[in-house]
């Protein structure tokens, strides 16, 4: 997905570690008994949480703002559609259908748009030539021109369109309360649970005199 940093850019920071530091001083704050501290709600979430899933759905959202951006500002509506979140890579994978490419080639020639970075629009006339019928059997140009157009090429063409500072856009979109749900979502609630039974026997061993055992 073109014009991501990634969630290990400190951009993203507060919607990240700044949802789990929040969730840990509430949790600590509005537990009916002072049965653990903060430190211990920091830790039930480091043994818990997946932060591949909380990335994903922040993920999501960024992608829900770069397609409505790409929808306003060119006129294609479900341009881009969110497919995963490689924690691998630290990047977003997006599907990008044949129309939206080739209405993006269409639009290279005005000009009204980033550096195409080496892209040559020219290179992929045969995408118009595509038979749908045809599925995989297509011509040989055409066969070439989707060669062309990999991963890397789609990347390019999305970047050259989309509006400079779309990541802070999105990020200021992304409201307090729908990245705490975020990361309350990717809580193991049995592992959570379990976490927190653990901590409760070391507490209880330790004020009877027997650390380290439960």
């Amino acid at each position: 997905m073109s014009d991501f940093s990634g969630f290990s850019s400190p951009a993203w920071a507060p919607l990240l570690s700044g949802a789990r530091d929040r969730a840990a001083g509430a949790s600590a704050f509005l537990q009916m008994h002072d049965e653990f501290d903060r430190d211990d709600f920091l830790k039930f979430f480091a043994e818990t949480a997946d932060p591949a899933k909380q990335c994903a759905t922040l993920a999501k959202s960024f992608c829900q703002t770069f397609a409505i951006q790409l929808a306003l500002k060119l006129g294609i509506p479900h341009g881009v559609r969110f497919d995963r979140y490689d924690p691998a890579s630290d990047r977003i994978v997006v599907l990008v259908p044949l129309g939206t490419v080739r209405r993006l080639l269409d639009r290279c020639a005005e000009k009204r748009h980033r550096s195409l970075d080496g892209l040559r629009p020219g290179e992929f006339e045969a995408l118009w030539d595509f038979d749908w019928e045809a599925g995989a059997r297509q011509s040989e140009a055409v066969s070439r021109a989707l060669e062309r157009m990999d991963a890397v090429a789609v990347g390019k063409l999305l970047r050259a369109f989309a509006s400079p500072g779309i990541e802070k856009k999105a990020i200021r979109e992304i409201s307090v309360e729908a990245a705490a749900q975020a990361f309350a979502d990717s809580i193991d609630p049995n592992k959570y649970r379990a976490a927190k039974e653990r901590r409760r026997r070391e507490k209880h061993a330790f004020a009877f005199g027997r650390p380290g055992h439960a």
